[in-house]
């Protein structure tokens, strides 16, 4: 890992999927295929891709039998004994064997911000990066380029280019300054095609952003997190927190062009014939 790289990574997958309601009490959606594989897998390589040396996947309790049988998945060994007792060749040592990996069930009110304190208290370290289970890269590239591109001990989110059509699933990032790093000035929450249009109007298309599920969060930040946590009445947003802190403090806004898969989103047949919890 390089020098601007935190030793443990967050990995937040608390979520009951409520999007995809019709299978995710079932399975949880963070093992959706993606290319035959489970989400999570690309997931873990992506986070190993960078060096870290541990990481902590944070889960919904309701999926603990279900989880208990990924931490052995994804044990060292585990790929060769499969191999093995499905008499196919033993491939060479996978990468995310070479990482630390931890499982723990989320503890404390239902929201994504209490994923990202249970793991930052599990891994008791520095800066840790925050990465969203449900938000896969199949390249395997989104967090090492956060990583690389972010200004050294600065909170930094990784973000996609603008799009108004794709807006209402994201938070949407007002970015002040140019060149490939921007900075957070403040954020809107999945506003609706003619709020986008508004602000795409107002500011410029090439000062936003939409929000993507990868983030460094430093000890200040955490510690902000923490004291929002405590003192919010309602559920407390992982991305108004932050909008929140950035106000008075910087945020890198690094951009990536790569494509994106969100595992909790419905398939196009989905949409309209399953129903949805909310």
């Amino acid at each position: 890992m390089n020098a601007q790289s935190p030793t443990g990574v967050v990995i937040a997958a608390g979520g009951l999927g409520t999007r995809v309601a019709g299978w995710s009490p079932f399975l949880p959606k963070e093992l959706r295929p993606i290319g035959g594989r489970p989400g999570l897998l690309h997931v873990l390589e992506e986070t190993a891709a960078t060096g870290a040396e541990h990481a902590v996947v944070v889960h919904h309790p309701y999926y603990a039998p279900l989880i208990d049988w990924t931490r052995q998945a994804v044990a060292p060994g585990a790929l060769a004994r499969y191999q093995e007792l499905a008499r196919q060749p033993v491939s060479g040592q996978p990468p995310t064997e070479r990482m630390r990996v931890d499982f723990i069930a989320q503890h404390g009110r239902y929201a994504d911000i209490t994923s990202a304190l249970n793991g930052a208290e599990h891994l008791r370290t520095g800066d840790i990066c925050l990465v969203f289970a449900d938000n896969v890269d199949p390249a395997h590239a989104a967090l090492s380029h956060l990583i690389t591109a972010a200004s050294p001990r600065t909170p930094a989110i990784l973000a996609a280019p603008f799009n108004v059509h794709a807006a209402a699933s994201h938070g949407v990032i007002i970015c002040t300054g140019t060149g490939p790093v921007r900075t957070m000035a403040r954020l809107v929450e999945k506003p609706d095609p003619a709020h986008a249009a508004q602000l795409a109007a107002d500011h410029g298309p090439d000062n936003l952003r939409l929000l993507l599920g990868r983030m460094r969060l430093t000890p200040g930040l955490l510690h902000y997190l923490s004291a929002v946590a405590r003192h919010t009445v309602a559920e407390p947003r992982l991305s108004l927190a932050l909008a929140a802190y950035a106000r008075r403090h910087r945020v890198d806004v690094i951009t990536n062009d790569r494509p994106m898969v969100d595992l909790g989103a419905p398939e196009p047949w989905e949409a309209d014939r399953l129903p949805t919890l909310r």
